[in-house]
């Protein structure tokens, strides 16, 4: 199976296309704009003819869309550039996939629900509170309706990083280590989920693909302990040895953007399907943290 993933060096993407690239039965091809190296090719997203070039000499039979504006700040303060990249060249994308037959997985969030009536499941009407959300959400109706594709919707991510502040996760370890007196939110409940574990489950998902199962809609994926960012650095703390009196807790909800309180997904349609992760939340941490602690 010939696999093309957009996004790939990015927090998210650079995890999937690792775990791929490691299996034999997957030819893959990784494609960033901004960050290339001699593994990756250069693809702007927003070019249509680049794009349905590149697919016209991959052929590949799935593309994993990975490629997104993720921050729901920077989604706030530049909105032409992240519906850009969120809707209009995902819609780009999917167009011209489904001219050479090949699939689409769109990755998108758990902040398409507004966060009042947790779990969702893949069928609950989505109401996002963020621009962010609604980007996510239109990107996903922009796939579904250009062909025979599908969606994953995931949470909060973390995994290896380049640098703490690549994910606001990790970027709790240098909160944890300055050891300023500093207020987190002890409001929104939230579900870390590692890149890592998400590359697996793809995997999961294209091997079945590759064994005849049908693949179409929504597809939800989450880890599984809820904590606020506030109850996570504690983990954190906790996971390195690290002191954490100096965080105090704000329970009430701050956010220059609006977040949603809980949107915890529901994942029992993968589940229901034998796909699982492995490892817990504190042992993800502890594996992707130790090379920032050990220097």
């Amino acid at each position: 199976m010939k696999i093309l993933i957009t996004g790939a060096s990015g927090l998210l993407g650079r995890s999937v296309f690792k775990q791929f690239s490691s299996n034999p039965d997957f030819s893959v091809t990784g494609a960033a704009f901004s960050r290339v190296d001699e593994q990756l090719i250069r693809l702007d997203l927003s070019d249509s003819d680049a794009v349905k070039a590149c697919l016209q000499e991959i052929e590949p039979d799935m593309v994993i869309h990975c490629a997104a504006e993720r921050w729901p700040d920077r989604c706030a303060d530049n909105p032409d550039t992240a519906w850009q990249l969120n809707v209009s060249s995902t819609e780009l994308l999917a167009g011209h996939c489904s001219e050479i037959s090949a699939q689409l997985v769109y990755i998108s969030t758990d902040y398409v629900f507004d966060g009042s009536a947790a779990p969702y499941s893949a069928d609950d009407t989505p109401n996002p509170v963020n621009f962010y959300g609604r980007s996510k959400l239109a990107g996903e109706e922009a796939v579904l309706k250009n062909g025979n594709h599908w969606v994953l919707r995931l949470p909060w991510l973390f995994g290896p990083v380049i640098y703490l502040e690549e994910s606001g996760i990790t970027a709790l370890l240098d909160t944890l280590r300055e050891e300023k007196p500093v207020t987190l939110d002890h409001w929104a409940i939230r579900f870390p989920t590692s890149v890592e574990e998400v590359a697996e489950v793809l995997e999961q998902c294209l091997l079945k693909i590759r064994s005849g199962k049908k693949f179409e809609g929504i597809y939800q994926w989450s880890g599984d302990t809820a904590c606020t960012r506030y109850e996570l650095a504690q983990l954190i703390a906790e996971t390195c040895g690290l002191n954490a009196k100096h965080l105090n807790a704000n329970s009430e909800p701050n956010f220059s953007v609006p977040r949603p309180y809980n949107c915890q997904l529901d994942k029992s349609r993968l589940t229901g399907l034998g796909i699982k992760g492995c490892e817990s939340l504190q042992q993800q941490l502890a594996r992707n943290l130790k090379p920032f602690i050990d220097n």
